[in-house]
């Protein structure tokens, strides 16, 4: 489940990154757009604005010497018709450039297309004149052709480029107005991934931390539960080797302790019981038996378990390996203290009990017994030959 959980949560980092990557894109993605829509409007305002200037400029110096000539202002006209020519060739390339230029509306198209034609028709009069009327000098009849004919043709060519200009520009301001808007709107998305994204990596974020939380508690459930079924399996490790009534080791545990010890140790052990014990279950009750053991063990505990480990081996056989520094001869003596205390009175439920008990005490050398059964036989056989020979007594193990 941890690891589904850790999954669960990279995944959710890696979304968000994609999220932050594609908010990335997005935002290149604008400022090249913005930049090219304003690249692209600039480009087409400045071509179609500098081919009508070039129309309207050339006009105006058409006009010019088409004033000079009927005035008779030029001394060589012939040249200045030659100009003319020039100028209206200049004309021709800055209409064709106009009309090369992508992204314009139909309305400055149109209303240039008018000027084109007023245009021509200002060209078409004023090649009507000739230059026989130029060499001529009769600039009495230029004059009124000029100002019948010509001068309205060219003042209406002239305001058809100036309210061109003018619709170009009005489109203009249109594309920079369409330019912001999507502009905006690209921003607007951006900010809205941008949210979305701030909002994954938070509720990513707090899941993670809820996943670390839940986590770490299942850790320290987990341990918990180690640690409950360590100490449950200690508690079984322990009943195993203890006797539950008297809280002592009990036979298994002197197994272990002593069976390495058989080969080549040497140490003092004694058993002890109490004498004729049935009498007390059959009189008084195995609880109150019960309750016998335990305050026996319990004074045994306190009067010996510094000079020796006590085994509570079977209901009321007790077992006492002593300490090695304990030498024979302070074993027998300890052993004969034991048989007093296990023979004083005890008093149990507000009832006196005493019995009197016999023992058996055992200077085991290395190698003696194989196992500890045979140990404790040797031990139980001497100590039921005390009982035997009338009890209250210690009898003595004898080496082989």
């Amino acid at each position: 489940m941890a690891k589904n959980k850790k999954k669960s949560t990279s995944t959710g980092y890696i979304f968000a990154a994609i999220l932050v990557t594609i908010m990335y894109i997005l935002n290149t993605l604008l400022v090249e757009s913005i930049y090219r829509n304003n690249t692209n409007t600039s480009r087409t305002t400045q071509q179609a604005t500098r081919a009508l200037n070039m129309i309207n400029s050339q006009l105006a110096e058409v006009n010019k010497n088409t004033v000079g000539l009927a005035a008779n202002l030029f001394d060589n006209p012939l040249e200045i018709i030659s100009d003319t020519e020039r100028f209206y060739a200049n004309i021709n390339a800055a209409e064709k450039q106009f009309e090369s230029v992508d992204g314009l509306s139909d309305a400055a198209y149109n209303r240039f297309q008018y000027a084109k034609q007023v245009i021509a028709t200002f060209r078409t009069r004023l090649e009507s004149l000739g230059t026989s009327q130029v060499e001529s000098g009769d600039q009495t009849s230029m004059s009124e052709t000029l100002k019948q004919d010509l001068y309205p043709l060219q003042v209406t060519a002239s305001e058809m480029i100036t309210a061109t200009i003018a619709i170009v520009g009005k489109d203009t301001g249109i594309l920079q107005r369409q330019n912001a808007i999507k502009a905006y709107i690209l921003m607007t998305l951006m900010l809205v991934i941008w949210l979305i994204s701030m909002l994954a990596i938070w509720l990513f974020a707090r899941r993670a931390k809820k996943a670390r939380a839940e986590l770490e508690e299942r850790e320290m459930r987990l341990a918990e539960v180690d640690a409950k079924l360590k100490n449950t399996r200690q508690k079984a490790s322990d009943l195993a080797v203890t006797n539950v009534l008297t809280g002592m080791k009990n036979r298994y545990a002197l197994d272990n302790d002593i069976s390495d010890r058989l080969e080549t140790g040497r140490f003092q052990i004694a058993v002890f019981d109490m004498d004729n014990f049935r009498s007390i279950n059959d009189t008084y009750g195995y609880d109150f038996g019960d309750e016998y053991l335990a305050a026996v063990a319990e004074k045994l505990k306190e009067e010996f378990g510094d000079v020796a480990e006590i085994y509570n081996i079977t209901g009321n056989e007790f077992c006492f390996v002593f300490n090695k520094n304990i030498s024979e001869s302070q074993a027998v003596g300890i052993a004969q203290n034991i048989q007093r205390v296990m023979s004083s009175p005890f008093e149990v439920l507000n009832l006196n009990v005493q019995l009197p008990c016999s023992g058996a005490v055992y200077h085991y050398l290395p190698g003696d017994c194989l196992n500890v059964n045979s140990l404790l036989v040797k031990l139980d056989t001497a100590m039921r030959n005390a009982k035997m020979n009338g009890g209250n007594m210690i009898n003595n193990v004898m080496n082989m």
